[in-house]
C-alpha cells in the first residue's frame, strides 16, 4: 500500500526528471544519475583521505573533486519555479493550508469568543459596527441549554469534554500539517540537486572543470518549455 511519504518521494523524482529535461547543456536523466553516483564515490574517498592525502590537505572540497553535477546544468529561475509549483499543485502538497487556518481560528474563538456589537452614535457621530469579548457569554450559553435541553450545560460539556475537543483539534492540525510536507518537498528539490539558475557559473564550471567551452541559449529553453505562441 502506498503511503503519503511514497507519493511525495515519487513527486520529487518526477519533478527532478522534468527539470532536467529542459536544461542546457542537454543531459539524459540516467546520465545525470550516473554522474551523481560517481561524485558520491569521489566524496566518500575524499572524506576518508582528506587529512592524509597530500593532494587534498589544505584544499576545499570543490578544489579536490570539483562542483556537484547539478552545477553544470542551467535552467532559468522562472521555469524552475514554474515546474516546481506545478508539482506542488498536482500532488496537492499545500491543499490543507485553508483547513489549518480554520482550525486555528476555531481554537482561538473557543478560548476567547468575539461577537458583533452595535456602537450607538453620539456627539454627532453615526453609530457603527464594533465587536466585543462578552464576559457573560458563558451565562448566556448556560441559559440557552437550560431552555432547550433536558441536560444542563455542565453535564453536556464537562471540562473533560472541552479538553478532549481541543485535543482533537490539535490532532487534526498535526495530521494535516501541510507545512512539513511543503518544506520537505522544497528542501528535497531546491536544496537537493535541482539545476543551477546562474548561466555564468555553469559556463565557468564547464570551462574550468571539464575543459569545454559551452554556449547556453536561454531563449531556446523558454521556447521549448513555454512554446513559441506563449512567448509572442
Amino acid at each position: 500500500m502506498l503511503t503519503r511519504s511514497d507519493i511525495l518521494s515519487k513527486a520529487v523524482d518526477n519533478c527532478m526528471k522534468e527539470l532536467y529535461s529542459y536544461v542546457q547543456p542537454h543531459v539524459e536523466w540516467e546520465d545525470f544519475v550516473g554522474q551523481n553516483k560517481m561524485y558520491s564515490n569521489k566524496y566518500l574517498l575524499w572524506e576518508k583521505t582528506k587529512d592524509l592525502d597530500p593532494n587534498y590537505i589544505g584544499k576545499s572540497l570543490v578544489e579536490c573533486i570539483g562542483p556537484r553535477p547539478y552545477e553544470f546544468y542551467y535552467l532559468p529561475k522562472d521555469i524552475l519555479k514554474h515546474i516546481i509549483d506545478n508539482y506542488v499543485y498536482a500532488y496537492k502538497i499545500d491543499e490543507h493550508q485553508d483547513l489549518l487556518d480554520t482550525i486555528e481560528v476555531l481554537k482561538n474563538y473557543c478560548k476567547k469568543p468575539i461577537v458583533d456589537k452595535w456602537i450607538k452614535g453620539e456627539n454627532g457621530f453615526p453609530g457603527h459596527r464594533g465587536y466585543d469579548h462578552p464576559d457573560n457569554l458563558e451565562k448566556e450559553i448556560k441559559k440557552y441549554f437550560s431552555e432547550n435541553y433536558d441536560m444542563n450545560f455542565e453535564e453536556l460539556v464537562s471540562e473533560e469534554i472541552q479538553n478532549l475537543f481541543f485535543k482533537f483539534l490539535d490532532m487534526a492540525g498535526e495530521f494535516y500539517n501541510w507545512n512539513s510536507e511543503l518544506n520537505s518537498f522544497y528542501q528535497s528539490v531546491y536544496l537537493g540537486c535541482s539545476p543551477n539558475s546562474s548561466k555564468d557559473i555553469v559556463i565557468e564550471n564547464w570551462k574550468k572543470y571539464r575543459g569545454e567551452d559551452i554556449e547556453i541559449n536561454e531563449e531556446e529553453i523558454k521556447k521549448e518549455y513555454y512554446g513559441e505562441e506563449e512567448l509572442d
